[in-house]
């Protein structure tokens, strides 16, 4: 049965020299500059090092034990150094898939895609250690996610849950827009109707694991050959950034990765590609989107 692993923790089969504190706090060569949290550094071609959180790095450890067939960077070592948490990582030598899906071939777009759905089965599949409808963090925690950041004054930064079940996990929703308001001095009507609705549409859903953030800067593609009929690459897909893993509602994986439309536009066929591999939940999603650009402004 899954526990999460006590801090510091070192995998004992880790293949490479790990890195000392000093080492890690002397390297210069971050790996993507545009990151405000979560900054990565590359130690060597083998070795990376994010200044994350325990959640992602519980996560990396349960998928390993747990679910295996879903590729994702090894953790090696995970612990605090002058109260920062420490991820001591493979280094995926992968392209970002937003770097080049518009490049690739209709084929090659066909084979990632249906990686990503064997991916997503095989999240789906893995057993909750957790009895009940558990809905929360792999780490036994609350949900990753900005909605879940608690409005209530004195919370700095909590994630509210774990939830018994989906009827808590809407509660929970609608709880934290009302505090949202209250706080910014705005009108309640509205939280009043997501109180009262919110859990019309977010009902009856199996609880499964999932990543929470597919966005294309998050699934990385190593080629590994060139199919000799079509001469068309075959890569394997490795999926990172998995900081807001855990069990949700089996829409949650198509609204999270379905929030960045906004942003990045509807400009190319990704976001038809997403229902492919994540399930199309179109009710929810829009429900979920239209409640996220009430509660966050976008």
């Amino acid at each position: 049965m899954w526990q999460p692993v006590p801090l510091p923790y070192i995998t004992d089969k880790h293949p490479v020299t790990l890195p000392t504190p000093s080492e890690i706090r002397a390297c210069t060569d971050v790996l993507d500059t545009r990151r405000r949290l979560g900054r990565v550094v590359a130690i060597d071609d083998r070795v990376v090092v994010k200044f994350g959180n325990v959640a992602e790095g519980q996560a990396l450890v349960y998928l390993e034990r747990y679910v295996p067939e879903v590729r994702a960077p090894r953790l090696y070592a995970m612990y605090y150094d002058e109260g920062r948490v420490l991820l001591v990582m493979e280094r995926v030598q992968g392209v970002q898939l937003e770097e080049v899906w518009g490049v690739l071939s209709e084929g090659e777009k066909d084979g990632v895609v249906e990686q990503l759905g064997q991916i997503l089965r095989r999240l789906r599949g893995a057993e909750c250690p957790w009895d009940g409808g558990f809905l929360g963090g792999v780490d036994g925690g609350g949900v990753r996610h900005d909605l879940f950041v608690s409005e209530r004054e004195g919370d700095h930064w909590k994630h509210l849950g774990p939830f018994r079940d989906e009827r808590a996990f809407v509660e929970a929703l609608a709880g934290n827009y009302r505090a949202h308001v209250s706080r910014n001095g705005h009108s309640g009507f509205k939280a009043g109707f997501w109180q009262r609705h919110l859990g019309d549409v977010i009902r009856g859903h199996r609880t499964v694991l999932t990543h929470g953030d597919l966005h294309r800067r998050n699934i990385l593609l190593v080629e590994k050959r060139r199919c000799e009929r079509t001469g068309e690459r075959v890569f394997e897909v490795v999926l990172v950034d998995w900081e807001s893993a855990g069990w949700g509602p089996e829409f949650w994986e198509c609204f999270c990765a379905s929030v960045f439309f906004r942003v990045d536009g509807w400009d190319d066929e990704w976001c038809l590609r997403v229902g492919e591999f994540a399930g199309v939940y179109l009710a929810e999603a829009a429900v979920m989107r239209e409640f996220h650009r009430d509660f966050l402004g976008w």
